[in-house]
């Protein structure tokens, strides 16, 4: 029998957001019941097929939150044990030096935000942290140093590059995920970061837009074409491909919303006649 397969969009999204990451796919009903099955009947994938997928995943919320939390003027400091220690005992001193900058900043009438990276796992790596801390008024980077009290400390300033992001940085700290066990993340933050929310609609594209995607793909002409599709909305990258286990089309893609948001939503009502619907916001309803 014939599966009846349909394309699924899934995104990393919130209300507002600067930044998301958005998968077209196609899926199955099959599948979808599959999904709500008991797990002891699940087909079990295999160990490097699911390190392979958490990774990428953890990749893909990691720039998320870096993306709609930080970005250019905010500070990244590394800190460096002067003495090889555990990881263990290398957390247990970092959360004590963010206690210490958490109270700093409290004193100065500003809340603190922070997403750290931990490196020192591979051999010959003395252990340090990577973390990215948001400006306030009356702080600076120099104060913040000066609490951490175990090593060496280097500090930069995020500079966006021509797509308004600070992308370089954030695939630079990104890099050490590779080296995670399974089902390990070597990424966390402060609580209070705005967080993504995973968004599922299987009505939002079709199987004519999919393939004109394709088509689109094969003439170079991606970005032009989605940007009609998700007003709003510059487009960073995009990949279209082939699933090289199901033999299913697929598309990646990252975007950015443009700074004249409001010129759009206008644009949209001259050419459309009404506004934007309210569930998709940026996202057009044409083909």
């Amino acid at each position: 029998m014939r599966k009846h397969t349909f394309i699924r969009e899934k995104s990393l999204s919130r209300h507002n957001c600067r930044y998301k990451e958005v998968d077209w796919f196609e899926y199955s009903e099959e599948e979808q019941q599959a999904v709500r099955m008991a797990r002891s009947t699940r087909a079990r994938a295999s160990p490097p097929k699911i390190k392979n997928l958490n990774d990428s995943n953890s990749r893909r919320n990691y720039r998320w939150l870096f993306h709609n939390n930080f970005g250019a003027g905010d500070f990244m400091i590394t800190l460096t044990f002067k003495k090889v220690t555990c990881k263990q005992q290398s957390q247990r001193e970092f959360r004590n030096f963010v206690k210490r900058v958490r109270r700093l900043y409290e004193r100065k009438g500003a809340v603190l935000k922070y997403l750290y990276v931990y490196e020192g796992k591979c051999a010959g790596t003395r252990p340090h942290y990577h973390v990215v801390f948001n400006t306030a008024p009356g702080i600076s980077s120099d104060e913040i140093v000066k609490l951490w009290r175990l090593g060496y400390t280097n500090t930069r300033v995020l500079q966006p590059d021509d797509s308004g992001l600070c992308e370089a940085m954030c695939e630079y700290l990104a890099k050490e995920q590779k080296h995670a066990s399974k089902y390990e993340r070597s990424w966390n933050g402060s609580a209070n970061l705005k967080r993504p929310d995973e968004v599922t609609d299987d009505n939002a594209v079709s199987r004519k837009r999919m393939r004109k995607l394709q088509d689109a793909a094969r003439n170079d002409e991606v970005k032009r074409y989605l940007e009609r599709i998700y007003i709003g909305w510059i487009v960073l990258s995009a990949e279209v491909g082939t699933n090289e286990v199901t033999g299913r089309p697929f598309a990646h893609i990252r975007m950015i919303r443009r700074e004249r948001y409001g010129h759009y939503i206008k644009l949209y009502k001259a050419v459309k006649g009404k506004s934007p619907p309210n569930s998709l916001k940026s996202h057009s309803s044409g083909g």
